[in-house]
């Protein structure tokens, strides 16, 4: 009895076909994909055009000290007392 080999992998043809069916005809799936990439594209264009860089070089601070004024607790005044437990 012969021994034949199967020269094409059924997963890979499969695969192929499955992606071959996405690109032909419209799916929602592909339409989602299509977007996504889109609006991806134009955030990242975005962040590199408006939050790269400081618009003056006087706005750049040491990072100690950006550090040090987010995590730093304010001070609160006694005075004033709770408004929201009234």
């Amino acid at each position: 009895m012969p021994i034949t080999l199967n020269l094409r992998n059924p997963l890979r043809a499969t695969a192929c076909a499955r992606i071959a069916s996405w690109a032909r005809g419209p799916t929602f799936a592909r339409d989602i994909i299509i977007v996504l990439a889109i609006k991806f594209a134009l955030l990242f264009a975005l962040k590199l055009a408006c939050f790269n860089h400081p618009q003056a070089q006087q706005m750049s601070l040491p990072p100690a000290q950006v550090a040090q004024a987010l995590l730093s607790v304010p001070a609160s005044n006694s005075s004033e007392g709770d408004h929201h437990a009234r």
